[in-house]
């Protein structure tokens, strides 16, 4: 046989013994089967908590607002006519009664001394008119005439004083002249304004409150009002609404500040502190914090049998500390951290926040 022949035949046996051995161990490696681990129960997850107590807090009522003067009124003319003075200055205190727009009397006062002449008039006829009648010489009707025409006259002579005294502008309070909103030369009709009068003694300060916060507040009650300029000053309140607004569904309210003798002015923004007594509330982080699947602010709380659960809470006051909240019982345990990501009813191994499990 040819040589070369039996040298390929003989290469040709080793590349086909190869592959068969191959093929026999990947048919028995194909053929065991792993090993089956053993199924054991299911871990319980570590759960970091903190313990929390319950204890009286100090309720307080806050309600940012802005001062405003205890009046405010726009003078107005009581008749028509032309300015003639103003001789109060803006910012002036006056006293009540002081003059502030003087008008040109015009025919006014001669209209007085003609009602007073009639008066006089009608006087002399009636106490003729009296005299005959007690005399017997004149009817009893014609003094009853004589007096009602008196009595008219009287009445024009009143008129024609207050037409004359509307002519001059005066203050119905002591105040600040706030703005001057009529010049010399200007012409009123009645109605017409003359200046703006403030009273800042008390200063007042309105703003509004929830109704949570409305049912805790009544009229009398005492607090501090702090001003944005940093000063803070005692408050009284002197009024609490009992319906809400229409628009904002909160209720207004009013305090007075005691200033002493401090300058406030109106239209400062300014926070309204009111204690409103004690309630068993419990301080917590506001990183304990959280919301219920329906938007409900709330806590997790892992219960006696370590199971969790979802508690809803209110927030009655808010302090670098913390939130002071209500709704937990006297003493629990909260999740400290991932709480946002356990459902209720998971069963958890609490373990504090030193390490140690509680």
């Amino acid at each position: 046989m040819n040589r070369s022949v039996v040298i390929a035949a003989s290469i040709l046996a080793l590349i086909l013994a190869y592959f068969g051995v191959r093929i026999v161990m990947r048919g028995s490696i194909g053929s065991e089967k792993p090993a089956v681990e053993a199924a054991g129960p299911a871990a319980i997850a570590e759960a970091i908590v903190v313990s929390v107590v319950s204890e009286l807090h100090e309720l307080n009522v806050r309600a940012k607002g802005r001062t405003a003067p205890d009046k405010a009124v726009t003078v107005k003319s009581g008749t028509a006519g032309t300015v003639i003075a103003t001789p109060v200055r803006e910012g002036t205190y006056v006293k009540q009664g002081t003059l502030l727009c003087a008008l040109d009397v015009e025919a006014r006062s001669a209209r007085v001394k003609e009602a007073e002449a009639n008066r006089n008039a009608a006087k002399v006829d009636y106490d003729a008119a009296a005299s005959l009648a007690a005399k017997g010489l004149s009817p009893a009707n014609r003094e009853a005439a004589a007096k009602a025409t008196l009595d008219a006259a009287e009445a024009a002579v009143n008129s024609a004083r207050v037409e004359l005294g509307r002519t001059q502008i005066r203050a119905p309070f002591d105040g600040i002249f706030e703005q001057r909103l009529a010049e010399a030369g200007d012409y009123l009709s009645p109605g017409s304004p003359c200046g703006l009068l403030v009273d800042l003694d008390p200063v007042i300060l309105a703003a509004e409150v929830t109704e949570a916060e409305a049912g805790l507040l009544k009229t009398g009650m005492t607090g501090t009002v702090l001003l944005a300029d940093g000063r803070t000053f005692p408050a009284k309140l002197r009024y609490v609404a009992r319906t809400a607004s229409q628009q904002t569904r909160t209720f207004p309210v009013e305090a007075e500040l005691v200033t002493g003798d401090a300058v406030v002015s109106a239209g400062v923004t300014a926070t309204l502190t009111v204690p409103a007594g004690e309630v068993p509330s419990t301080l917590i982080t506001r990183s304990l914090l959280t919301l219920s699947d329906s938007g409900q602010l709330g806590v997790r709380l892992v219960n006696a049998d370590n199971t969790v659960l979802f508690a809803p809470i209110q927030v009655i006051d808010e302090t670098p500390q913390g939130a002071w909240v209500t709704g937990l019982p006297d003493k629990t345990t909260l999740v400290a951290m991932g709480q946002d990501y356990l459902n209720d009813g998971v069963k958890v191994r609490p373990v504090s926040q030193g390490g140690a499990t509680p």
